[in-house]
């Protein structure tokens, strides 16, 4: 067995979306190959992607970006082998010329998942016995879209009504208030939200949807799906600003945003990393969950000797 280790290429992609379609069981990858290991996250870091081959055949595909390891996967065939040791090892060095820490999957603006599936107790493990520790957790929810009478446009309408009244308009974000909005969310909320909130409003599958106040023309809250993940039916970020909170204004953009995730085609939404989940039990349903570990390990030593050297 001869095995390599090389810079993975867009030419490539068709059959590093393959690897990840057999190996990955937990995450529909494959469909956002594209996006995991060649787009940037929220810090502009770009996706820095790797390709494992023996005797001339890909059997894994890795990405790290910035301090992320954003994507480790090798086929069932090529596993116990060494494929997927080489592979870390080559994250770990990528990642060690930006920090000295590494984290597996949860970067803003682009991940997978935030973490790693907690029924994937092989990788976990794996990645437990190289010396990662756990350090965070998340949870997604699964909300079902298809009869379920709370996803409507008529439903959607009548929430438009009510905070009509309150003084609000709820619509689709424009292209003459993009900027400014995403600007206001980068301010009030977080780089990372406004960063997928701009990728969502500009692709064809994502969408974004405005809480405005009518007489003074300002953004009072927001929601978009599928900035992360697109194409896959997740939805978030969302926010309020907190003057204008307890109206209604978070129920009326999470139900907008899934009305439009159902009209897309899809028979369930994912709403990701949650915060108050009894929110979207009580507005929209939940039909099921997903726990996630997050893992990180220090790499100083690495990062600090690769310097040396480098210095010398």
């Amino acid at each position: 067995m001869t095995l390599r280790i090389e810079a993975l290429t867009r030419g490539n992609l068709e059959e590093a979306r393959e690897v990840l379609r057999i190996a990955c069981p937990w995450d529909r990858a494959a469909v956002v190959a594209e996006e995991k290991l060649f787009e940037p996250g929220a810090s502009g870091a770009p996706g820095e992607a790797l390709a494992a081959y023996e005797d001339g055949a890909m059997v894994g595909v890795a990405c790290t970006s910035g301090g992320w390891l954003r994507l480790l996967a090798v086929r069932p065939t090529g596993r116990r082998r060494g494929v997927g040791t080489a592979l870390l090892q080559e994250c770990e060095r990528q990642i060690s010329a930006h920090t000295g820490s590494i984290r597996t999957m949860a970067q803003p603006g682009n991940y997978l998942s935030p973490g790693i599936d907690e029924r994937n107790l092989e990788t976990i493990a794996w990645l437990e016995k190289r010396g990662f520790v756990r350090t965070g957790s998340s949870c997604n929810l699964s909300v079902p879209l298809e009869n379920n009478l709370a996803l409507t446009p008529a439903s959607y309408g009548q929430w438009q009504e009510k905070l009509s009244v309150l003084g609000y308009e709820v619509t689709s974000l424009s292209a003459e208030r993009r900027s400014a909005d995403i600007q206001t969310i980068a301010d009030a909320f977080s780089p990372g939200w406004a960063f997928e909130i701009a990728r969502a409003s500009k692709g064809t599958l994502g969408g974004v949807f405005v809480a405005v106040e009518k007489d003074s023309g300002k953004l009072a809250g927001f929601a978009g799906h599928d900035g992360n993940n697109g194409g896959l039916g997740w939805f978030g970020p969302t926010g309020v600003l907190e003057e204008h909170r307890g109206k209604g204004l978070a129920s009326a953009l999470l139900v907008a945003c899934l009305v439009d995730i159902r009209r897309a085609g899809h028979s369930h939404a994912e709403i990701a990393w949650i915060g108050p989940r009894e929110f979207y039990q009580k507005v929209s349903g939940i039909d099921g969950e997903r726990r996630f570990a997050i893992l990180s390990k220090s790499i100083q030593n690495m990062a600090t000797s690769e310097k040396e050297v480098n210095n010398d």
